[in-house]
C-alpha cells in the first residue's frame, strides 16, 4: 500500500510538471494568433498600393477540404497583383480549437494579408469563443480607397432567429454616409435570401441596405457554388463564392467603374 501512494505521488508531481504535454480537452481554447482580422487590416491599408484597380481573390466553406485550401493558398501566392484575400466564412467544420489552428496555419501561408467573416460552422460549441480570440469581432468594418468593406454576421439560425443577428442598429449605422466612403461592399456567410436569414429581419435589413444608396454589391457564401444574381426588391447584385471543394477562387477586380467577378481555377 504504501508503494502504491508513493507511484501515485510521483505520477502527480509528474502531470504537474508537464502542463504543456497534453490537452486536456479538444474544446481548450489557448491560441497564440489573436486579433488576426485587425492586424490583417492595419497591413492592408498601409500597404495596399491604391492604383486604378483593387483586385481580391475570395474563398470559403472550406470546412476539411484541406488538400483544396492549400491549392487555392498555393495558386493566390503566384498572383502578383492580388491586394488581399477574403475568407467568407466556415472556416472550421466544427467549431473546434483544433480546426480553427489548422485552418490558421494553411492561412499563414499566404504572401498577402487576409480576412474571415464568420460562418454558421465557425458557431458551433465554442467556436464563438475561438473565432473572437483568434479574428476578433463578429461585425467589423473597414475602409480602403473610398470603399467600406461591412463585414456583418448574418448567421441566424445559431442564435435560434431571435431577432438580433444580423445586428441592424450596427448595419446601419456602418452605412451612414460620411466623407471616408462613397461605396460600401458586405461581406456575410449568409445571403438575406437563405433560410438561415432571420425572415423577420429581411424587410428592415432592405431597407437600410438600400437606404443611402452606397452598396456596391452583397458577397456571400454558405451554399457553395457561384452565382451573381439579384433577390426581389433588392436593388443590387448579389455575388455566391464558390466552396474551396470546387477548385475555384473567385477574383473580384473593382475599379472607379464599378467591378467584375472572375473565377479561376486552383
Amino acid at each position: 500500500m504504501r508503494k502504491f501512494i508513493y507511484t501515485l505521488f510521483i505520477f502527480i508531481l509528474i502531470l504537474q510538471s508537464c502542463d504543456d504535454i497534453f490537452d486536456y480537452s479538444p474544446y481548450q481554447v489557448d491560441f497564440e494568433e489573436r486579433n488576426m482580422n485587425e492586424k490583417n487590416i492595419s497591413k492592408i491599408v498601409s500597404s495596399t498600393d491604391l492604383g486604378d484597380t483593387l483586385k481580391i481573390a475570395f474563398t470559403g466553406d472550406s470546412h476539411r477540404f484541406y488538400d483544396e485550401w492549400v491549392s487555392f493558398v498555393n495558386t493566390v501566392n503566384k498572383e502578383d497583383d492580388i491586394d488581399f484575400i477574403i475568407h467568407i466564412g466556415d472556416f472550421t467544420d466544427y467549431g473546434l480549437p483544433i480546426q480553427y489552428e489548422w485552418g490558421y496555419n494553411i492561412m499563414a501561408e499566404l504572401e498577402k494579408p487576409y480576412l474571415v467573416a464568420i460562418g454558421n460552422h465557425d458557431l458551433v460549441a465554442n467556436g464563438p469563443e475561438c473565432y473572437n480570440l483568434m479574428f476578433g469581432a463578429f461585425n467589423f468594418s473597414f475602409i480602403i480607397g473610398e470603399i467600406k468593406f461591412i463585414f456583418l454576421n448574418t448567421n441566424s439560425r445559431e442564435y435560434a432567429f431571435n431577432g438580433k443577428v444580423p445586428d441592424l442598429g450596427w448595419y446601419e449605422n456602418e452605412l451612414i454616409p460620411d466623407s471616408t466612403f462613397n461605396k460600401a461592399i458586405i461581406v456575410a456567410h449568409v445571403s438575406p435570401s437563405d433560410a438561415d436569414f432571420d425572415s423577420k429581419l429581411k424587410d428592415e435589413f432592405r431597407e437600410i441596405t438600400l437606404k443611402y444608396n452606397n452598396v456596391l454589391t452583397y458577397i456571400h457564401g454558405h451554399t457553395h457554388h457561384f452565382e451573381i444574381y439579384n433577390i426581389d426588391n433588392f436593388d443590387i447584385d448579389f455575388i455566391n463564392i464558390y466552396g474551396v471543394e470546387h477548385m475555384k477562387a473567385t477574383i473580384l477586380k473593382i475599379t472607379s467603374n464599378g467591378y467584375e467577378a472572375e473565377n479561376i481555377d486552383i
